[in-house]
């Protein structure tokens, strides 16, 4: 069973080769509200561990190692649709509290970061309901 996330930032990926020459090695720049699938494919080489499959947006496949995407997730460049319901319940939280204390800054602040949550929520669940779809069909 796969797995999604959504980017919340614009980054660049170092792709790695397995080839000998490492002819195919290159940067793919992952924009804000990307959609990355991890598939159950994987494999391991013994120089850099453990590498999964991945689909960026259904257009690129590729194998990304798991330690990077471990990163993403820890610097919060990527999240999931829990993290992101999770976050989406945090804001609501700080927004609510900044009214209570009549504090303007804090509430903008909040609301705008749930905004951008909430617009990532809807497209990583766009994303999956289409995928659902095509998988049924």
């Amino acid at each position: 069973m796969s797995e999604y996330f959504i980017a919340t930032e614009t980054f660049e990926h170092q792709i790695d080769c397995f080839c000998p020459e490492g002819d195919h090695a290159d940067v793919l720049k992952i924009n804000k509200g990307d959609v990355i699938e991890v598939t159950d494919e994987h494999k391991f080489t013994m120089i850099n561990g453990w590498y999964l499959l991945v689909k960026i947006n259904d257009q690129y496949v590729f194998y990304m190692a798991l330690a990077d995407l471990e990163q993403y997730c820890i610097k919060e460049r990527v999240l999931s649709i829990l993290e992101i319901n999770l976050k989406m319940n945090f804001w609501r939280f700080k927004i609510n509290e900044a009214l209570d204390t009549g504090d303007e800054a804090s509430f903008l602040s909040y609301t705008n970061r749930l905004l951008e949550s909430s617009e990532l929520q809807i497209k990583l669940e766009n994303y999956l309901n289409t995928e659902a779809v095509n998988h049924t069909i």
